[in-house]
């Protein structure tokens, strides 16, 4: 029930950052937008937010490609954020946590 609950509010937030990226862009083609989505769902994806991040960072200083700020592409980065959140917070963590259990329980004596 509180991995409910925390997954609800979790999905909350990712949501209320979406609805105010796309309602507070303003169609400039440098939006400030880009600095509250980058930011927001980093901290709540991180660490594995980290790899968009990286991914922007080589795409723009490696290969010298840039992304026109639009809503589609504030849509799209914010997806990515959100997926990658989602499946390290409520499925690989718990999926780990469930396996770390069952290694403790099988008769694993902890170690001093």
């Amino acid at each position: 029930m509180m991995a409910n609950i925390v997954k609800a509010i979790w999905g909350g937030v990712s949501l209320f950052v979406l609805v105010v990226t796309l309602s507070s862009y303003d169609g400039k083609q440098l939006s400030d937008i880009w600095i509250f989505l980058t930011w927001l769902m980093l901290i709540i994806s991180f660490p594995a937010g980290l790899a968009v991040s990286a991914a922007h960072y080589v795409l723009g200083a490696a290969f010298s490609i840039t992304v026109e700020t639009s809503y589609l592409s504030l849509a799209l980065e914010w997806f990515v954020y959100f997926v990658l959140g989602y499946v390290q917070w409520f499925v690989l963590l718990p999926w780990l946590w469930r396996k770390w259990k069952a290694r403790r329980a099988g008769g694993a004596a902890p170690s001093v």
